[in-house]
């Protein structure tokens, strides 16, 4: 009787457990259960808040030389620039060479950070730590908005021929003694070898770009940005940012992506029209006008760039690239083999007739830029920043 019992419950039981796992043909499949990372809600006392950060590349024709006048001169034209641009990171590459520790009137960043950047707006400006480890005629100084970005540090990522830094700062958030949780950018300056042979300038930035994918697993907020001579996206040097077998480590030139106002592959020497509005090199007509210290034959290269990473991009870490911000600062598109403040084909109203003239007397290239909107961490929650390897 015992085991009868005990076969009939055994019966009944196989029955339950195969109905209750048995899935019917007209059933859909069962749903993957997926967890979303959990968000915390925004910590007491933490303040929302949106910023927004202009970021120049400008090469500055030897700012210090003495070629093209003296540095008050100078200063006075790029004053007006500063005035309407109002940069919060402007990179300023080709500038004479000085002692890195030395003071005015030897020191040039000082001059221009002291007479031309704080001359625009008293108190704004500071200048990250520059070196020349190569011995260089030329160096390159990054100069930032201390009411919004704290710098931490200079690295010489690649000496070669002249210093290519890696600068590390981050964004003042009003909520930092709270959360505790910084957003940080790194600048990456560039000055490359001129010339129409690639062979130097593609050595020196693929080396570059070798040393920062040794230094990050993935990168973070980066940008990329200075004078880097190409005559074309084909040269080797600059496919060595746009492309990496890890698309976390590639880099992108905004008008090609995100933006997708050029396409692939891009020969800008040998098509101008296509490109004009990106096209930074030359701001003069002449090479003997106003001094003989640049080149002539007006806007016809694209050699000045700001490439950014894919966390810029996707907004990752609390920084974003905005949309079609990218613009070459005073190139209105009717530039090409003409001075930037040439009359004819028509009146460059892009900004201002004394921005303009100061742009032709400043320089013989146009200045890029770009804005990224910055948001303010109120939670201390954001993506792990890759660790520094070296």
């Amino acid at each position: 009787m015992k085991s009868n019992l005990l076969f009939f419950l055994f019966s009944i039981g196989t029955l339950l457990l195969g109905s209750c796992s048995k899935t019917s043909k007209n059933s859909p499949a069962p749903t993957p259960v997926t967890t979303a990372p959990v968000i915390p809600q925004p910590l007491p006392n933490t303040v929302d808040k949106t910023d927004t950060l202009k970021v120049i590349a400008y090469n500055v024709l030897g700012y210090g030389n003495s070629c093209q006048g003296s540095n008050a001169t100078l200063d006075g034209y790029l004053e007006t620039i500063v005035q309407y641009t109002q940069p919060d990171l402007l990179s300023c590459e080709k500038m004479g060479d000085f002692p890195p520790a030395s003071a005015l009137p030897a020191n040039f960043a000082a001059d221009i950070n002291t007479n031309a950047l704080n001359a625009a707006f008293p108190g704004k400006y500071n200048y990250a730590t520059p070196t020349n480890v190569t011995g260089a005629d030329n160096m390159s100084v990054l100069f930032y908005n201390k009411q919004k970005l704290t710098f931490v540090k200079t690295e010489t990522l690649e000496a070669y021929l002249t210093d290519f830094n890696l600068y590390k700062l981050y964004y003042n958030d009003p909520n930092l003694t709270i959360t505790h949780d910084t957003t940080f950018l790194y600048v990456i300056v560039n000055h490359t070898q001129s010339g129409s042979s690639s062979t130097t300038r593609d050595l020196q930035v693929t080396q570059e770009m070798q040393n920062l994918r040794a230094k990050f697993a993935y990168l973070p907020n980066v940008i990329n940005m200075g004078d880097f001579n190409t005559r074309s996206s084909y040269e080797a040097g600059y496919q060595a940012i746009v492309t990496s077998p890890d698309t976390a480590t590639e880099m992108s030139d905004p008008p090609f992506y995100p933006d997708n106002a050029v396409k692939y592959p891009a020969e800008w020497e040998t098509n101008t029209t296509a490109f004009a509005p990106y096209l930074t090199t030359t701001t003069r007509a002449l090479a003997t006008v106003p001094n003989t210290c640049g080149t002539g034959g007006g806007a016809k290269s694209w050699y000045d760039h700001i490439f950014i990473s894919p966390w810029l991009i996707n907004g990752t870490n609390y920084m974003k690239y905005v949309p079609n911000s990218y613009q070459t600062i005073g190139n209105d598109g009717n530039r090409v083999g003409v001075d930037v403040n040439s009359p004819t084909p028509v009146v460059n109203a892009s900004a201002p007739a004394a921005v303009i003239n100061a742009l032709f007397q400043f320089s013989d290239k146009y200045p890029v830029s770009i804005k990224l909107v910055v948001k303010a961490n109120r939670n201390a929650y954001s993506t792990a920043d890759p660790v520094e390897r070296n």
